[in-house]
């Protein structure tokens, strides 16, 4: 159909290409044999491949910040719906949120809570992964958006913590358009620029996470001009509900699902042969090493996600700061995903090019292990230090984003070799939902009521340690490992081998 975008019908790209890195007739960028792009092109909007990219990373940002909207706003839902122990509004008064006394019991709920909000995601990171591959990233990241922005939009209805709960568990379906954004950019880029496309894409992405923490506080605040406290946090969560069904009807509209066009399409054609869902994910799910990455995400993406829901109470109760501040200062670890996650991937392409594979697998190593020395190193700053401890945060965040890049920068080579790309994607990912559930409930719920705020962040940090170690046991023949090299040589997955100017504007 028109594309509003470039003026014009987009036609169906089906020459056969047999010369790497060419640029085709229908594509505005080179692609590789099987029509994927081997540049990004950060200013380029054009179909297909640099309009996925912009989509992916675009929704899976709006995705974020509405599937964390409400922990900006905990400060001021604690004391409308009867948290604190010394009372809410009514007792209170006007200023009710920098009197309210949370304790461990206060603490322990919203940790409750924030486990619950990232468990909601688990099962669908499991199923998104088989249905994009059916039913492809555009119609599935258009129907996720349209459908888990519903209970964002109702959650001010709520009238106790239970029923926030609740209704978190359903907002944190939308996590899982991490899974069909990481899908999109793997079928559209060449593997010489999968890393830093994927790895792009969802830092991006998980900076939504960061801008809630710094955008709903002021949103919050503009609307308490003119409406009671308790009334305008229940109406603020309408404003990114309604962004995100905007979005997804123009992405499903505007974009396609593969460099050849939409599945839709393609089907009809005969061109493309629908996907086993069930068959592929099985797969996946009965290699082990996919489950050691499994597991590692949790010590990457798991801890970006409790930081999340943490950091902004844990700033105003820590270091004793205002609420806007506390917001903001929050804000810094997710908008670290402008650089930190592209950076990740950035690294790991370059490593593959000097080291090959392994290389790849000593950077996603390198970054973990000093996520968790990082993490220790931020428990350790005392309440009196605030300065000190924006820094060490910012270097604890860098190292978690970029850990994440480095790891899906080895995600798409694992998919590809076990034909299951979607499955792999999306049980990688559902581990940083089970790693952020376990890390909420076994540390950060159980020790709310210590009298050491600081001490969960503490014993957290050694668990991201544990789980860096996992890494040297990631090993295929046809891939190598950190300590083993390639030995099979019967499923090469080429490279270019040419590093430059692989990411332009």
């Amino acid at each position: 159909g028109f594309d509003p975008w470039t003026r014009h019908t987009p036609a169906r790209h089906t020459t056969p290409l047999t010369t790497m890195a060419t640029k085709m007739d229908g594509f505005e960028l080179p692609v590789d044999a099987e029509s994927k792009a081997t540049v990004i092109r950060i200013y380029n909007f054009s179909r297909p491949h640099m309009r996925a990219f912009h989509f992916a990373w675009l929704s899976f940002f709006l995705a974020f910040f509405g599937w964390f909207a409400i922990p900006p706003m905990l400060t001021t839902i604690r004391v409308s719906l009867n948290l604190c122990a010394n009372g809410n509004f009514e007792t209170l008064g006007e200023n009710a949120i920098n009197e309210c006394v949370c304790d461990g019991a206060c603490r322990a709920k919203i940790a409750e809570q924030n486990g619950v909000a990232v468990a909601g995601t688990i099962l669908m990171r499991f199923l998104v992964g088989a249905w994009a591959e059916t039913y492809g990233p555009r119609f599935s990241q258009a129907f996720m958006l349209s459908v888990f922005c519903l209970p964002l939009a109702l959650s001010g209805l709520v009238q106790d913590m239970e029923a926030l709960t609740a209704v978190r568990f359903f907002i944190g379906g939308m996590g899982a358009t991490f899974v069909i954004t990481q899908f999109w950019t793997s079928v559209m880029f060449s593997k010489n620029v999968v890393g830093t496309a994927n790895a792009t894409s969802a830092g991006w992405g998980n900076l939504g996470g960061g801008a809630a923490n710094a955008i709903m506080p002021l949103l919050l605040l503009a609307f308490e001009t003119s409406i009671p406290q308790d009334t305008a946090w229940r109406l603020v969560p309408i404003v990114p509900a309604a962004t995100l069904l905007i979005v997804a009807v123009c992405l499903y509209l505007f974009s396609d699902d593969v460099p050849q066009g939409t599945y839709k399409a393609l089907y009809a054609s005969g061109e493309r042969q629908k996907q086993n869902g069930l068959a592929t994910f099985l797969e996946a799910a009965k290699d082990i090493r996919v489950w050691l990455l499994f597991l590692v995400y949790g010590g990457c993406f798991g801890t970006e996600l409790v930081m999340n829901g943490q950091l902004a109470t844990y700033f105003k109760d820590y270091f004793n700061t205002s609420r806007e501040v506390a917001g903001l200062t929050a804000s810094l670890f997710g908008l670290m995903n402008l650089f930190a996650r592209s950076l990740g991937g950035i690294v790991s392409d370059l490593a593959n090019v000097k080291f090959g594979h392994r290389g790849r697998h000593w950077v996603f190593f390198l970054v973990q292990f000093f996520e968790g020395v990082a993490m220790i190193l931020f428990s350790l700053v005392p309440p009196t230090r605030f300065g000190l401890g924006v820094f060490v945060l910012i270097c604890f965040s860098t190292c978690v984003q970029m850990a994440e890049g480095a790891e899906y920068a080895v995600v798409p080579y694992v998919g590809n070799l076990l034909k299951s790309l979607g499955p792999v994607s999306g049980i990688v990912g559902a581990g940083g939902n089970v790693g952020a559930v376990l890390w909420s409930f076994a540390i950060h719920r159980q020790l709310a009521g210590n009298g050491d705020l600081s001490l969960p962040f503490r014993v957290h940090g050694a668990c991201v340690l544990g789980t860096a170690l996992l890494i040297p046991l990631v090993h295929y023949p046809s891939l190598g490992s950190m300590f083993l090299p390639k030995t099979d040589f019967s499923q090469d997955q080429p490279d270019d081998e040419k590093p430059a100017d692989t990411m332009a504007a």
